[in-house]
C-alpha cells in the first residue's frame, strides 16, 4: 500500500509575560537623616507575581492568564541565569508559586540590584516548550530636606548667682531638621568653650565640666565659672559637613548689694569691758547673706576719729573678736570700726610654679577676691 502523510500545523502563540508588583515598587527613597528607607522592605516586602497571558490564533488555547500553567520558574540575583540562584536559603527573598518572589531586601542608593527570572510554558497543542524572561532593577534614591536647627534651653547671656546651694545644671540640645527632631542615634554632638578667642571641645580639664560631652546634654558646675562662652555644634550623622550651633554666654554675678559693719558687743565701753565684737553684715534686695563670707572677702579695720589716724587690720571674716584695750582710755578718742568687702571670684585650680596642685588626685581650688 502506497501512503501519504499528512501534517498538523499550528499558527504560533502569541506569549507575553509582565511582572506584576504587589505591596510596593521597585524603587525606594533612603532618609539620608534617619537612615530609613521608604517602603522598608523588612516591615512592607515587595511581592514580584509573573503573569503570563497568551493569544491562540486557532482559538483552541483559551485566551488570557496562563500563569498557572508555568513551569520550571527560576530567580537570579544579576542580569542573567548566570548569576546567583535565588533559593529557599537565599537571605531577603522568599520563593512562592507559579514563579512568585517575595523582596524583603532593601537596596543602597549606590548598589542597584538585578533580578533575572526565567520560565517555560508547554504548548499543550505541540508538547513544545516555550521559555520567556524577565528582568528587574531594584534601586533606590537618597533624597533629604535639610532645614536644620538647634536649640538650648538656656538664654544667650545666663548670670550664676553665687549663692546657689545647687550649683550644677544640665543644658539641653534640642536637634530639628525643619519640624521633626533628629534621634540622638541619628545626631552627633560637640560641647566647645571659648579659649583665647578660638572655639575648642570642652574636657575633663575644664573644671566646671561635669558630664555630657558628645551628648545633647552637657552638665556643668557652675561654682567654676566667671565667664564662659560655651557652645554646642550638632550634625546629622549623615551629613557631617551639615551643622547648626547655639551659644550662651555664662557669668558670675553678684547683684545688687551693700555692706554694714556692727558692734555686736563692746558697744559702749566701760572699765570692766575686756572684748569688741564687730559683724559685717552684706544686704541684697532678698535680704541679708547667710554666712557672707562663703562668698566675699571680708577685712576688717580699726581707726578712730582723730585726723590721720592710721587704719589697722584688725581680722577677716564675718565677724571678729578684738580685746578692749585696743580703743585706748582717752573718752574723747572715738574708735570706728570698718569693714571693707570684695566679691571672690569662682573657684580656680591652685598653681605652683604654673603647675596645677593636685591632692590624692584632685584638682585643689580656691576662690580669691576680685580685682
Amino acid at each position: 500500500m502506497k501512503t501519504a502523510s499528512a501534517y498538523i500545523l499550528y499558527n504560533p502563540l502569541s506569549l507575553a509575560l509582565f511582572m506584576d508588583e504587589v505591596g510596593g515598587s521597585l524603587s525606594q527613597r533612603k532618609d539620608g537623616l534617619t537612615n530609613t528607607f521608604d517602603p522598608d522592605r523588612s516591615l512592607f516586602p515587595l511581592l514580584l507575581r509573573p503573569r503570563l497571558m497568551i493569544q491562540d490564533p486557532d482559538g483552541i488555547i483559551t485566551p488570557g492568564d496562563h500563569t498557572s500553567d508555568l513551569i520550571d520558574c527560576r530567580w537570579y540575583i544579576g542580569s542573567d541565569d548566570k548569576g546567583e540562584r535565588i533559593t529557599a536559603e537565599t537571605s531577603g527573598f522568599q520563593i512562592g508559586a507559579y514563579g512568585e518572589l517575595t523582596v524583603s531586601r532593601n537596596v543602597q542608593p549606590s548598589t542597584p540590584l538585578n533580578l533575572y527570572f526565567t520560565c517555560a510554558f508547554v504548548d499543550p497543542r505541540t508538547k513544545k516548550p516555550y521559555r520567556k524572561t524577565y528582568l528587574v532593577t531594584l534601586t533606590s534614591v537618597i533624597g533629604y530636606e535639610l532645614a536644620l536647627q538647634i536649640e538650648i534651653n538656656a538664654a544667650k547671656k545666663m548670670a550664676v548667682s553665687p549663692y546657689l546651694t545647687n550649683t550644677q545644671r544640665t543644658i539641653t540640645a534640642t536637634f530639628r531638621n525643619g519640624s521633626e527632631e533628629i534621634a540622638d542615634e541619628n545626631a552627633t554632638y560637640q560641647w566647645d568653650v571659648l579659649d583665647n578667642g578660638e572655639w575648642r571641645a570642652i574636657d575633663e580639664e575644664d573644671l566646671f565640666y561635669v558630664s555630657g560631652q558628645s551628648t545633647r546634654e552637657l552638665t556643668i558646675d557652675r561654682a567654676y565659672i566667671d565667664k564662659e562662652f560655651l557652645r554646642v555644634v550638632a550634625s546629622p550623622k549623615a551629613y557631617p559637613e551639615k551643622s547648626v550651633s547655639a551659644h550662651t554666654k555664662i557669668y558670675r554675678w553678684y547683684g545688687q548689694w551693700d555692706e554694714r559693719e556692727v558692734i555686736t558687743r563692746g558697744k559702749f565701753i566701760r572699765p570692766d569691758t575686756t572684748e569688741i565684737e564687730v559683724r559685717c553684715l552684706v544686704d541684697t534686695p532678698k535680704g541679708e547673706v547667710i554666712s557672707p563670707e562663703k562668698y566675699f572677702d571680708i577685712t576688717h579695720i580699726f581707726t578712730t576719729n582723730e585726723k590721720g589716724a592710721a587704719q589697722t587690720v584688725i581680722g577677716y571674716g564675718e565677724s571678729v573678736v578684738v580685746p578692749a584695750t585696743i580703743v585706748g582710755k582717752d573718752p574723747n578718742v572715738i574708735p570706728v570700726f570698718g569693714c571693707e568687702v570684695r566679691e571672690r571670684t569662682a573657684l580656680r585650680a591652685c598653681t605652683i610654679n604654673g603647675q596645677v596642685v593636685t591632692v590624692n588626685g584632685q584638682i585643689m581650688t580656691m576662690s580669691i577676691p576680685n580685682e
